[in-house]
């Protein structure tokens, strides 16, 4: 008898939220913010004096700053769900592309004109950068000047690079398994590197600004009956599209 298909997360879809307000709350109160602030310093200071020796270092973190570079990112970013999808039994295939349009979908309410914009609102947060906050500090603008490389922003908080790095990720977790999500995770870090090494982000710009829209994305999306009826649709929508060959769903 074929096993039914899990419509409703219950368990995550608390976990995800208590994160959430557990993060967020932290970065709030007084004597954990002052931990936060602490903890956002050492790691600029730290990442950032990568820059004070070496030409080859420095060009590469600026290259890594720049919109090509983030451009390469994306792709890989899919390259990687693409491998999940095509590592798994034939008869997957279509009910993993529906997946990766959840995903795409998440990505694309999280950018500008989006869920990112209603959210920045509500949060009403004015931060500057740490390049432009800090001293001393290695521009990377000044240091590799024919590289225009972001290295500062006056509203860093949140992090959009890493909205989109988190939602990626706390889709892998979802959808794959944990060896794929350590994989992602390990990645999705590498991938938020650049812009702390230059100082264009804090690192709570990301563990709380971006992750508190994924959790709740991940949450709201992913555990709820909203998850399956997009899957379902996406299926349908696929199974006219692709070839037979492709076969069909193993929860068809």
């Amino acid at each position: 008898m074929p096993q039914q298909p899990r419509i409703w997360y219950p368990l995550p879809f608390i976990l995800c939220q208590l994160c959430a307000l557990l993060i967020y709350a932290s970065w709030l109160f007084q004597p954990t913010r002052a931990l936060w602030d602490a903890l956002d310093s050492r790691v600029f200071f730290l990442l950032n004096g990568m820059l004070a020796d070496g030409d080859q270092g420095r060009l590469f973190w600026a290259t890594a700053n720049t919109k090509i570079a983030d451009i390469f990112t994306g792709v890989g970013m899919i390259l990687f769900f693409f491998l999940y999808i095509f590592s798994g039994p034939k008869a997957l295939r279509i009910e993993r592309l529906s997946m990766f349009g959840i995903l795409s979908g998440m990505i694309l309410l999280s950018q500008d004109g989006g869920l990112v914009d209603l959210y920045k609102q509500i949060l009403s947060v004015q931060r500057a950068s740490p390049s432009l906050t800090l001293e001393p500090v290695y521009r990377l603008s000044e240091l590799v000047p024919h590289i225009h490389a972001k290295d500062a922003s006056s509203g860093s908080f949140p992090g959009d690079h890493g909205i989109v790095t988190m939602i990626w990720v706390g889709c892998v977790w979802f959808f794959a398994n944990w060896r794929w999500g350590v994989a992602a995770t390990l990645i999705g870090a590498l991938i938020l590197l650049p812009r702390m090494v230059a100082g264009a982000h804090w690192l709570s710009d990301n563990l709380v600004g971006s992750s508190l829209l994924a959790l709740l994305m991940v949450a709201w999306i992913l555990c709820t009956p909203l998850s399956h009826a997009l899957q379902r649709l996406g299926i349908w929508i696929l199974g006219f599209i692709l070839p037979t060959g492709w076969g069909k769903s193993a929860s068809a």
